[in-house]
């Protein structure tokens, strides 16, 4: 450590070791966004066992994993930052949890089974988790005072290879993994890491070595100085985790609500999870648009300070959640809305990103006193753990009960369930058989049946082909538009989609007819009553090689009140397990609104169970559509109004690393 400099160089100019940081944060942030991108596809449709035989997860188990392993990267920030301001130093903690970073991608890479896929997230997280406070905290211990004016543009420029690298890993992850395989989707990012470490490595030379506080780092933590700034920037932090609360939903609310939206926009239609592809080309535009023009803009209206910067970033994003929210309001009233309502949504939040992300990083630093800098940028960190925790917290609260009961008793039970919308109720019935639970010995029967059934069923596997859905029957008055979204799914097929839809069937004398024929979504507009039917060709690939699939859909032109359609289905419960009750395939012709009551009619002799929610359809939420994101822009609006007096109040206090002639001094 005595061969490198421990104090920055008195200069006005750009020290020498940034651009091996930017160029490590770039290749990095493609590793973690490419891996992290396919993750949940990965475990859903290619994840084996120990002898190669299919072993992947269901949605809910991968959605446990994706998420246990988002929180894991965002703890570990707080370890980092223990290791590196206490122990090691900045340098020495990224290079080593580089390596761990290395050996996670690695073992994705090579071992697609869930010890590897086990193994490989915990690494990650380590590695990932540990480095990340330690390497923005290294940026800024670069500088000293006479430059500590260029900060600014650094981090702007930090954040910009950030979302370089998001931006082309998202891109080409995804295709390599439909193209070529896990061993090759993950390998390559691994390969960027690698490249990542080395390049940091080539530049230690050129580095500034903070070393580590050792006793004077836990001194300094327990001051009375420490302690103030820390309790200081954690209210910053609990107002700044309400922003993430909110702009992490980019990537799970507002691609669910794509899916039912036209997509086609720029001459092509857009998947719903690329749409996210968005926010990081659109960070590298806005960074030196508001470098160069909107911050001197505002500056020469009022001082644009840092806490000013956080405040309006925080208004900014309520309008960005009330776009989607219209958006719901459009949607439930039977228009097709345009993608790109929801890309003016992005432009928003993205350029609420800018104000609040970027200026916390830097403002984290510059308040961070100097032996505490990887610690506070750990707590920074952590304000996007809290924010996701009550985004998770608000939506278990919201949940209403799932329907079901506990049988306490073997034999036969009839649940009874009515269905209905205004005028007309439908009743059916379910039949559960509650067993016993199985031994020890019929658990193991059973796994062998099940491997064995696997293996035979992997043995004559053929490619997975397109799949395609287009919803229930509906009915609507004569005259009345129906719209139809297509749900559809590429399976094992490779190449461009296509859509062709036709209306095989409609009354005599109608001249009806289908727009936008050649997309994903078809608008009939009925003229006369009577039955139509549309038909739908998915087609994937071309020539040859392509694979197509068909579907039909019936509409009836009626000005008579259909009855509801009414489906609970049959089912085997096991004793003293909760047996989900689920009506979900129940629907309403003309879309009506449905009420739903189930009741136990029958058990047995000597069982005395009872319902819970009852009236129910499925799992259901308090709160959906237009009310969800609503109460999500109410909540940001709140924070901001009270981030004002707090940001008002606010007095900063700036540390930064001593230079070498003041060291020396």
């Amino acid at each position: 450590m005595n061969a490198y400099r421990s104090a920055p160089v008195a200069t006005d100019k750009m020290p020498g070791g940034i651009p091996y940081i930017v160029s490590n944060e770039a290749a990095e942030r493609f590793s973690f966004y490419g891996m992290k991108g396919i993750l949940v596809v990965f475990m859903t449709k290619y994840l084996v066992d120990s002898s190669g035989v299919n072993d992947t997860m269901s949605r809910e188990e991968a959605m446990v994993w994706y998420h246990s392993f988002t929180s894991a990267v965002y703890f570990f920030p707080v370890l980092g930052a223990l290791i590196s301001d206490w122990f090691l130093g900045k340098y020495r903690t990224i290079l080593w949890l580089s390596i761990v970073y290395c050996a996670g991608h690695a073992a994705l890479a090579v071992d697609e089974t869930r010890l590897g896929l086990w193994w490989g997230l915990t690494l990650i997280a380590i590695g990932s988790g540990g480095i990340k406070p330690c390497v923005s905290a290294h940026v800024g211990d670069q500088f000293g005072k006479s430059n500590a004016h260029l900060l600014e543009k650094v981090f702007g420029w930090f954040y910009f290879s950030i979302n370089l690298g998001a931006f082309a890993s998202t891109l080409l992850t995804p295709w390599l993994l439909k193209n070529y395989g896990p061993h090759l989707a993950f390998g390559i990012p691994g390969v960027l890491m690698a490249v990542a470490t080395v390049v940091f490595w080539m530049g230690r030379h050129k580095f500034i070595h903070i070393p580590p506080g050792g006793m004077s780092f836990v001194r300094q933590v327990f001051s009375k100085e420490g302690i103030f700034s820390l309790g200081k920037l954690f209210v910053i932090y609990a107002f700044v985790a309400m922003f993430w609360a909110l702009f992490d939903q980019t990537g799970s609310a507002w691609v669910l609500q794509a899916e039912q939206m036209d997509r086609r926009f720029l001459g092509f239609e857009w998947l719903s999870s690329q749409i996210q592809a968005v926010n990081p080309i659109m960070i590298m535009v806005f960074i030196p648009i508001f470098g160069f023009w909107i911050y001197p803009a505002i500056d020469r209206v009022f001082k644009l300070t840092p806490i000013r910067k956080i405040g309006i970033g925080l208004f900014l994003t309520v309008p960005a959640f009330l776009i989607p929210a219209w958006i719901e309001t459009r949607i439930a009233a039977g228009e097709v809305v345009n993608i790109g309502w929801q890309l003016f949504a992005y432009v928003i939040i993205t350029a609420a990103e800018v104000f609040v992300s970027i200026t916390c990083l830097e403002f984290s630093y510059t308040q961070a006193p100097k032996k505490m800098k990887s610690v506070i940028m750990a707590c920074f960190l952590m304000s996007v753990s809290l924010g996701n925790v009550f985004v998770g917290a608000v939506n278990h609260f919201i949940q209403n009960p799932q329907p079901g009961f506990t049988p306490t008793k073997p034999g036969r039970y009839v649940v009874e369930l009515r269905v209905a919308d205004a005028k007309a109720p439908v009743y059916t019935q379910q039949i559960i058989q509650a067993v016993k639970p199985l031994t020890a010995s019929q658990k193991k029967a059973k796994a062998e049946r099940e491997a064995k059934a696997r293996k035979k069923a992997a043995k004559e596997a053929k490619a997975k082909p397109p799949a395609l859905e287009l919803g229930h029957a509906r009915a609507v008055e004569p005259g009345g538009q129906v719209n139809v979204f297509a749900q559809v799914d590429d399976g094992d097929a490779k190449g461009g989609r296509r859509y062709a839809w036709e209306l095989i069937l409609k009354p005599e004398g109608s001249q009806a007819s289908l727009s936008h024929s050649d997309r994903r979504y078809v608008e009939l507009v009925t003229d006369r009553p009577g039955a139509y039917r549309l038909s739908m060709t998915f087609t994937v690939g071309e020539g040859a090689e392509a694979k197509e699939v068909n579907a039909t859909l019936d509409v009836v032109a009626t000005t008579e009140d259909l009855k509801p359609i009414a489906v609970a289905g049959t089912g085997v419960a096991t004793l003293d397990k909760f047996f989900k009750l689920d009506a979900s395939a129940s629907y309403d012709l003309a879309g009506d609104e449905l009420s739903y009551q189930w009741k136990l009619i029958e058990q047995p002799r000597g069982s005395d169970v009872r319902l819970v929610g009852d009236d129910q359809p499925t799992q259901t939420a308090k709160i959906s559509g237009t009310e969800y994101y609503l109460f999500f822009a109410l909540m940001m609006f709140l924070t901001a109004l009270l981030f004002v007096p707090y940001a008002y109040v606010y007095k900063p206090r700036t540390y930064i690393q001593d230079e070498e002639d003041r060291a020396a001094a």
